[in-house]
């Protein structure tokens, strides 16, 4: 059987209607340059054996055996990982000046919601029975969604499943405009139900100087730190304003000040502090961005590094919830922690945290609520927590705003 035979049958097309001669193609020209990694997959993007898969294909392994789509084997070593962008960079071990397949890294800013798009992969292990990847065709549903921590990624409704993950999202020209790695699932069943997310090319770009320079070691997400932010409502332009600044942190160095209203971070629009997070989630520590506030009326321009944020104990523990009552009491501060130089005292009821009332309903949000101000926070926020200090059901109680800062 030959290969373009074998790639009709496994995309269930009996003979090549018009524009399917044309996908056959493509996938023929792109098979070669499919890795398979471990159980799930992976593309070679460099002639001299530059592989991106996903974190979470990877396993904490530092080498692996890999075989691409023409069949060939070869070793690979892990050359960087990004846990929280779900990224990783291989590279093959190819004899001196030998090259591999590759597939050209495209450019996804140029996706429109209805581009047509191919997944190539393995899923449910298929690709071990017949040595060959799995391809899909879609189109692109949404773009700039956010998704867990995958920021600014594509929304495609081309079948992914489980053996996918780390595979391309190629485009009707050969080139890879996304790593595909997380699909929607319902009912607990680990199938796609219609949607799929892929890291876009557009951060994987960003990332692939400082993966390929990591050792072996992992990289790091930066942010705009010590900024206490008052978001308006989601459909509400100019929604995102600074409350407050901590001294000495990032948003302090690039100017930032209470009262600023944050319209575009570099040219993209802010609408919101969800969408906020989104825009920057993508870019690595050390990334430099133009941030666009409007301040006393005019517009100012302001130049912001990230920093990789620190995790830090804020200092406190809560009650364990008895009975049906699941209201979040503070049982003990520790001394000389960011809790007790914020005046947080035993017995406080926390109401709200930076604005967003607390329903904790049963125990396990009560217990992620605690374990969340034990290991959440970062190096520079700001929290304000709205307590009740004097107790049980008095509607006059003393209601107090705490502001804490991680440091």
């Amino acid at each position: 059987m030959n290969a373009r035979l074998a790639v009709l049958i496994v995309l269930g097309l009996t003979a090549p209607a018009a524009g399917a001669a044309d996908l056959v193609e493509l996938c023929i020209k792109v098979r070669p340059a499919y890795v398979f990694v471990e159980g799930g997959s992976g593309v070679v993007i460099r002639p001299d054996g530059l592989v991106l898969t996903n974190n979470h294909v990877i396993d904490g392994k530092r080498s692996y055996t890999v075989r691409l789509g023409d069949g060939s084997s070869f070793r690979a070593k892990l050359l960087g990982t990004d846990p929280y962008g779900d990224l990783a960079a291989l590279k093959l071990e190819l004899k001196e000046g030998q090259t591999v397949p590759y597939l050209e890294l495209g450019d996804s800013d140029t996706l429109a919601i209805g581009d047509e798009t191919l997944a190539v992969g393995n899923p449910f292990g298929l690709g071990v029975l017949d040595q060959s990847p799995t391809f899909t065709a879609g189109i692109v549903s949404a773009l700039n969604h956010t998704q867990g921590t995958y920021t600014e990624c594509i929304v495609t409704d081309t079948e992914v499943n489980p053996g996918n993950s780390g595979g391309p999202l190629i485009d009707m020209e050969g080139r890879v405009v996304g790593i595909n790695g997380q699909i929607s699932t319902r009912f607990g069943l680990r199938s796609n139900t219609g949607l799929g997310f892929a890291i876009s090319a557009k951060q994987i770009r960003f990332w692939l100087p400082r993966l390929e320079a990591a050792g072996g070691g992992e990289v790091k997400h930066g942010r705009i730190t010590g900024l206490g932010l008052a978001g308006g409502e989601p459909d509400r332009q100019e929604s995102v304003q600074v409350k407050d600044v901590a001294e000495g942190s990032a948003a302090a160095a690039a100017g930032l000040k209470p009262g600023d209203v944050i319209l575009k971070v570099d040219e993209a629009p802010v609408a919101n502090v969800r969408r906020l997070a989104a825009i920057l989630g993508v870019y690595p520590e050390g990334h430099g961005v133009k941030v666009t506030v409007k301040r006393d009326g005019a517009e100012t321009v302001l130049a912001a590094t990230l920093i990789a944020p620190k995790r830090i104990p804020i200092g406190m523990n809560l009650v364990r919830p008895r009975g049906n009552d699941f209201t979040p009491r503070v049982d003990e501060v520790e001394e000389d922690t960011p809790a007790a130089k914020a005046g947080l005292k035993p017995g406080d009821e926390i109401l709200a945290v930076n604005g967003q009332r607390l329903e904790l309903r049963n125990k396990n949000a009560h217990r992620a609520f605690d374990r969340g101000l034990r290991t959440r926070f970062n190096e520079g926020d700001i929290v304000t927590f709205k307590v009740r200090r004097g107790g049980g059901e008095d509607k006059d109680a003393e209601e107090l705003e705490l502001r804490v800062v991680a440091q």
